[in-house]
């Protein structure tokens, strides 16, 4: 029996779960990780993870979305750490890109569901203008005002759960033939270091990675300018390591473990 995939992305990318929770370990809150990662197996295959993380600066200034630093997608400071704690989730839609959940099919901001998972989609009420049904947050959140206001207070440890996994699976689409069947992957590669003024597809491959993974917004034009130049910094800010323990500088530059760390983590979420 094949192992069950989950959309990953918004694409048509399915992924075992272990690569969603590694996708979401480094940095959410560790009981909204189990809120999720509980939602998601009790889904059964069924809801997927669209985007979660935005490093500092890479908040998109357009209307919809919070101000820069006054999102849940970025790093919030709780009295246990540092935590990301929203999600933008998807739903496998079998031979096309994933699609955006329904509001019939998630558990809404104060619905008797979302106490039961302990996890609510906030964003907006059901047939308003403006409202995300894919936004989702634990139950103590709801915009950051608030929080704010109330002293930043943390995410209840060991919420009682009542939809606890599993559940009946639904059908599961098939299995790409392309999907590996080790997750373990040696790569060796090689580039040469890239700075501000660079040009070329090297430095458009990097872009297109850091869009991705860190959703950093850059033009992919292959120029390496300050925006490119800070992106990389916010990257080796917030790893700081690569998968071997070895230390990046933080200088806005993509040395050879910078480009290491990029590719790790890009394999991972492949």
């Amino acid at each position: 029996m094949s192992e069950r995939l989950y959309p990953f992305g918004y694409g048509t990318r399915l992924v075992t779960i272990d690569v969603l929770e590694a996708s979401l370990k480094p940095h959410h809150h560790p009981e909204v990780l189990r809120r999720v990662m509980n939602f998601i197996r009790h889904q059964g295959g069924k809801f997927g993870i669209g985007s979660s993380f935005r490093a500092t600066g890479a908040q998109p200034d357009r209307p919809g979305f919070a101000p820069e630093g006054k999102s849940f997608h970025q790093r919030q400071r709780f009295p246990s750490g540092s935590w990301v704690t929203a999600i933008d989730w998807v739903v496998v839609n079998p031979g096309y890109v994933h699609r955006a959940p329904r509001w019939e099919e998630v558990p809404a901001q104060g619905q008797a569901l979302s106490l039961q998972y302990g996890y609510h989609m906030n964003v907006g009420t059901p047939g308003s203008k403006g409202a995300e049904s894919w936004h989702g947050q634990p139950i103590e959140l709801d915009d950051w005002e608030s929080w704010v206001a109330a002293g930043r207070p943390d995410i209840q440890a060991n919420y009682p759960i009542v939809l606890w996994e599993p559940r009946p699976q639904p059908p599961q689409p098939p299995v790409p033939p392309t999907q590996p069947t080790t997750r373990g992957i040696t790569v060796q590669f090689t580039s040469r270091h890239l700075k501000q003024g660079a040009t070329g597809n090297d430095v458009k491959f990097f872009q297109r990675q850091l869009n991705d993974i860190a959703g950093q917004g850059l033009l992919l034009d292959g120029s390496y300018g300050a925006k490119t130049t800070s992106a990389v910094r916010n990257w080796q800010g917030f790893f700081k390591k690569t998968s071997s323990g070895e230390l990046l500088t933080v200088n806005g530059e993509l040395d050879a473990l910078t480009q290491q760390s990029i590719v790790e983590v890009s394999l991972l979420s492949a």
